[in-house]
């Protein structure tokens, strides 16, 4: 019985709800039972971190079968090569693969060696000695900052009785460098030379060194055809010069905007044209006598005409000076390799800063202004000695270099806050949705209609949803027993107890609706208005029968009958009202 009374109560109230406040009702639990629902399935899925990556096809089918045998839930990205699983299983996961011997694939160096075999032969001996070395320079390699993977091939042959017979060793390396990364000349002979000194009795030109692209990085400057009819060491010191003038630049440009935020290129044209040159000098104003040569002789004649004879003897005297002009000799030959030509270019990382976009922090790139640049020129220009006179050129871009993130500086981790936890994130999330809902229902309550639909829901008793048909013929019969006379009419509104009327409802609206506030409305019940209205109703048929007075008592039972249609329950209040003042008086 009781619950069919509350079904009854529950399907009258929602009946008399708006569409919107019924949408309200219905959505409310909706919303916040598909927000549980989410939170939860999110709270439920774990984080994923990389078992393995750069893994080849066989190992990864290895490990992904281990997995599968372990249990352990795993995901698959990049094609196949990395492996992921569950993050509080990564180090189980590890230490179980690692004990089955996975990945293979791995480089393995001189720990080849802990497992011995006594019965292993001189072949296979050698074989894992050429394997643990390979895999011993391959991991010294691969330390090296620009490289991310190094591979190592050996050929040492064995030795020969005669040193004539004897073959030298040879190596090749196989460089995989990091994006954005390259490496000078400098580094390659120096991973020449850390090859060379491992193996007995090979030489730095037996090393081969090739990038991922196949380029060979250890070509030697006697290799090397020159177009411009250079000798190997003409190019070899050409070379030289290049690397001192850039390694002057890009240290300079290191201390100013720190490592690896700046690539410096520079190219030497040198002048090996050898020129051989004679000087002879001569000074007249520095004459010395070198020689000098005196004749002196006396010639005796005498006049044989005369009497006495008169002596005719003449005395002869020369001198000959040799004079030596000053002069100064020089054969001069000009040194090779002066510095023809200058051509400088270098690239500038600009700067980044922590940027912070929807929850998620990454580095957002600044370029350089121009001042900078400019500044950046004029110390290049200094460091390379710059002669405009030589036609020398300088070029100085600022570009964004192509970096990814962890190769940059790692960000400084700030202290983690308590709305930084996922978990708490949800729980905010969830009291949000609970604030919202709650908020929704409390205004859905505080409806004037609602309250006074559940205040008349409240306080009806249990019986009369039972009988209400009863009910409602019983006061049909007494209304048409009942004799209210005018006065009656205009001092119902009075005697109508204050509580019985409907809250919010003395609007027009109401009026034309027929709810009991309308009804008791003085302007209402107005003699000349309610005449009027009942005279144009029954204007043809009843008119000229029926007086002022019947028309009025016409016009109110119309109203009573429908506002019992419409407003049963408050009608049926109403009627037990006026009953109850009847029998009383």
């Amino acid at each position: 019985m009781a619950d069919a009374n509350f079904f009854q109560q529950t399907k009258s109230f929602f009946s008399n709800l708006a569409l919107w406040q019924k949408v309200m009702i219905i959505a409310s639990p909706v919303v916040i039972i598909a927000t549980l629902v989410l939170l939860i399935a999110s709270g439920s899925e774990k984080e994923y971190s990389v078992l393995y990556s750069s893994l080849e096809q066989q190992d990864a089918s290895k490990i992904v079968e281990s997995l599968k045998s372990q249990q352990i839930k795993y995901k698959i990205a990049d094609g196949g090569s990395t492996i992921l699983v569950e993050k509080d299983k990564m180090l189980e996961a590890r230490i179980n693969l690692a004990g089955e011997g996975l990945p293979e694939s791995g480089i393995v160096g001189y720990e080849l060696f802990d497992k011995t075999n006594l019965g292993m032969s001189e072949f296979v001996q050698k074989l894992n000695y050429r394997r643990a070395l390979e895999g011993e320079l391959s991991k010294t390699i691969s330390s090296i900052d620009e490289v991310q993977k190094a591979r190592v091939h050996l050929v040492i042959p064995d030795k020969a009785l005669f040193q004539k017979d004897q073959k030298k060793p040879t190596a090749s390396v196989t460089l995989r460098l990091k994006s954005g990364k390259s490496l000078n000349q400098r580094t390659v002979s120096g991973i020449q030379t850390m090859v060379a000194s491992s193996i007995e009795g090979m030489n730095t030109d037996d090393v081969s060194i090739v990038d991922q692209k196949g380029k060979l990085l250890s070509e030697a400057p006697n290799d090397i055809t020159s177009v411009a009819g250079l000798t190997a060491q003409q190019l070899e010191q050409q070379r030289k010069v290049e690397e001192h003038l850039t390694a002057k630049v890009q240290s300079m440009l290191d201390r100013a905007i720190g490592v690896d935020n700046s690539n410096v290129r520079v190219t030497a044209e040198l002048d090996f044209t050898q020129i051989e040159q004679t000087k002879t000098d001569y000074d007249p104003d520095r004459q010395v006598i070198r020689s000098e040569q005196t004749i002196a002789g006396t010639n005796k004649s005498s006049d044989s005409l005369s009497y006495p004879a008169v002596n005719m003897d003449q005395e002869n005297s020369n001198i000959i000076s040799n004079y030596e002009i000053a002069q100064t000799v020089e054969h001069i030959i000009h040194s090779t390799g002066g510095v023809k030509r200058l051509s400088v270019a270098a690239m500038i990382n600009g700067t980044y800063t922590i940027a912070d976009s929807s929850g998620t922090r990454f580095y957002a790139y600044i370029p350089r202004s121009d001042e900078e640049i400019n500044k950046m020129t004029e110390i290049i220009k200094n460091a390379i000695g710059f002669d405009p006179s030589r036609n020398d050129q300088i070029s100085v871009l600022g570009v964004q270099f192509d970096t990814i993130a962890d190769e940059l500086e790692p960000l400084t981790v700030r202290e983690a806050l308590w709305y930084d936890d996922p978990d708490n994130r949800k729980l905010i999330v969830l009291a949000i949705a609970m604030i919202i809902a709650f908020l929704i229902m409390y205004r859905l309550l505080q409806s004037k209609q609602v309250k006074e639909r559940m205040r008349i829901a409240m306080e009806l008793p249990q019986k009369f949803n039972m009988e209400l048909e009863e009910e409602i013929e019983e006061v049909q019969d007494r209304l048409e027993d009942l004799d209210i006379d005018e006065n009656d009419m205009l001092l119902l509104p009075a005697d109508l107890p204050e509580q019985f009327l409907l809250e919010g409802e003395r609007d027009e609206k109401m009026l034309e609706r027929g709810e009991p506030a309308a009804l008791l409305d003085d302007s209402s019940f107005d003699k000349t208005s309610l005449a009027e209205r009942a005279r144009v109703q029954i204007n043809e048929a009843f008119a000229p029968k029926l007086t002022e007075d019947a028309m009025m008592k016409i016009e109110l039972k119309n109203k009573v009958e429908e506002y019992l249609d419409e407003q049963t329950e408050d009608a049926i209040r109403l009627i037990r009202l006026l009953i109850s003042q009847d029998r009383n008086a």
